[in-house]
């Protein structure tokens, strides 16, 4: 049976062989009818943690809503985010009715049938929460999450609980799938493992930490999995979760059944991330929109050692890979008119320019255009060698034009340049392309989206070390996973901690590098009371009242409740 055939809730009885079914089904639900599909809930649910992040920077508008989730523009319409909440619901109804007509204790299997239930309906409790109400540090006592719906009674229209009510019901259900799946199953279907995996987050955005690390450790110490090796983890999309061994669990995408269609690679959810060949490899003629890209910040972060694993998800599009001339990608103040605002000019040091480079690498050769014409200029590039590292990082103090009266100047202070082949661009932004979420078996968008797997667990128990104080555990565990992508030689000590850098800054750096495009860095953020910096280049700047910086106490940071829900219960209050 191909993860996840469903059949109609009217046709299931309690024969175990129909509640299997059934489960089934909820899987689906979940998944969707393939990679294309707009309104699974996987589809959109990755979309709300990642493009409201700070990995990503899109190259342009778009008439679909997900423009709404990347600048914070919140609306309370938009089938994205209706899709999220009707898949999960619909999700949570069926689990209830496996929970409420299988019995326990009858044999191992039913059980385990059983505890998986209670694993996906536990998950969607917490992913609705995460979305919908605010994080659990800023008053769970007061602050609303969703409702919880235990029934399969279709007039039960229970009113939104407080998020630490959610929180509770997350637990419980985790807790008690923890006990009840015994048997061993493949990372494409729930598993003790995978709730006890799922608890380790849940505790850890709880604040419990001592929790956190128990439960990160049952997951460690049960010896099922491994991280993968520096090199087989840079085609970790490639791997089906069946024959990954660092997966714990993920919503099973099969090859044939689920991309089936000529048009699945442009409306996979990844399709906005790249165009890919047909295995899979980031492509300029393939298929894909490929509008959104790795922002500067996270590039400059997986630049910092020349071999990081996690850059071989990041790949720049070189518009002709047989020319030997080169060109220096920079953003900064370029062009501006007399009577430019501060604001003006703020958005301006914002935007992406690129010019050639001597072939030696010693001058940036500027054009820079203004009412009568233009100004060609020479610029020294600035070479420096990390001793560290021992990359080469480039960086130069262009020159800015008043476009008006054709008077250049330097800028203020030098700013980063990187020097490759000309790069494609969309709209004037070059064109980094994200294949983390492409290639499984080397087709195409193919992916199964991960919900865990090992590194994360390790992740986890690092941060809660560190937020207890305990720095020599924080680095331990941080350096597992910073060990396998880069080196021991890139391990961080106590001599990185400095006044202005805490531990907890150096754990959620590598969250931020380790768990990219994965759906976590929006909450990461929020959730430990910091605020996003957006202060990079991107469509997310143009329009009006931009966010440069989103406040982890600002409004914008958890979503509306979808307005036909409103309409539907209109007792049901709306998020401010």
């Amino acid at each position: 049976m191909e993860p996840y055939e469903t059949i109609e809730k009217d046709a299931v009885y309690s024969s175990e062989n129909a509640l299997e079914a059934l489960t089934l089904g909820n899987y689906a639900i979940l998944k969707g009818s393939g990679i294309a599909d707009g309104y699974s809930w996987v589809n959109n649910y990755f979309r709300f943690g990642e493009y409201s992040g700070d990995n990503v920077a899109l190259s342009g508008s778009t008439t679909d809503p997900l423009f709404y989730l990347y600048n914070y523009k919140r609306q309370v319409k938009g089938y994205r985010k209706q899709a999220v909440w009707t898949a999960a619901y619909k999700a949570i109804v069926g689990c209830n009715i496996v929970i409420d007509r299988a019995e326990e204790g009858l044999n191992a299997d039913l059980d385990n049938l059983i505890g998986q239930n209670y694993y996906l309906r536990g998950m969607q409790y917490f992913y609705l929460t995460s979305l919908f109400g605010r994080p659990y540090n800023q008053s769970p006592e007061t602050n609303l999450g969703v409702p919880i719906k235990l029934s399969t009674d279709v007039d039960d229209q229970p009113l939104r609980s407080t998020v630490k009510e959610c929180y509770e019901q997350v637990v419980s259900d985790l807790k008690k799938a923890e006990s009840l799946m015994q048997s061993e199953k493949s990372a494409s279907y729930a598993t003790k493992e995978a709730a006890q995996a799922l608890l380790s987050r849940v505790y850890l955005y709880m604040g419990d930490n001592d929790n956190a690390i128990a439960y990160s450790d049952l997951v460690i110490n049960s010896g099922r999995y491994s991280l993968l090796s520096k090199d087989d983890f840079k085609k970790y999309p490639t791997f089906t979760p069946d024959e990954n061994q660092e997966t714990i669990f993920a919503l099973r995408f099969v090859d044939g059944a689920d991309n089936s269609g000529q048009w699945d690679d442009w409306y996979a959810f990844s399709g906005m991330y790249a165009a890919v060949d047909a295995q899979g490899k980031a492509s300029l003629d393939g298929s894909g929109w490929g509008e959104l890209y790795a922002s500067v910040t996270y590039r400059d972060i997986v630049e910092e050692w020349a071999d990081d694993a996690r850059a071989a998800f990041v790949t720049s599009m070189v518009l002709d890979k047989n020319s030997e001339d080169l060109w220096g990608i920079w953003y900064g103040l370029n062009s501006y008119k007399s009577a430019d605002s501060d604001g003006q000019k703020k958005l301006n040091g914002l935007l992406f320019h690129q010019d050639s480079v001597s072939a030696d690498r010693t001058i940036l050769y500027q054009e820079l255009a203004h009412t009568n014409g233009t100004v060609k200029l020479e610029v020294p590039i600035i070479t420096e060698v990390d001793s560290k590292t021992g990359v080469t990082n480039y960086s130069v103090k262009p020159y800015q034009i008043n476009s008006e009266t054709g008077a250049t100047q330097l800028l203020t202070s030098s700013v980063k340049l990187r020097i490759n082949q000309k790069l494609a661009t969309r709209q004037t932004y070059p064109k980094y392309f994200i294949t983390k979420c492409s290639g499984q078996e080397n087709k195409g968008h193919l992916w199964s989206p991960v919900i865990s797997r090992l590194a994360e667990i390790y992740l986890n128990k690092g941060e809660a070390y560190a937020k207890k104080g305990d720095v020599g555990n924080a680095l331990l565990n941080v350096n597992i996973v910073r060990s396998r992508a880069i080196g021991s030689e890139a391990e961080y000590t106590a001599a990185d901690l400095t006044a202005g850098v805490s531990i907890l800054d150096l754990v959620l750096k590598e969250r931020r590098l380790e768990l990219a495009y994965e759906g976590h860095r929006k909450f990461d953020v929020f959730r430990n009371n910091r605020n996003l910096d957006r202060t990079y280049p991107g469509t997310h700047l143009r329009g009006n009242d931009p966010f440069f910086e989103v406040d982890y106490n600002s409004n914008v940071i958890i979503e509306y409740i979808p307005e036909n829900e409103i309409l539907a219960q209109p007792d049901l209050q709306q998020n401010l």
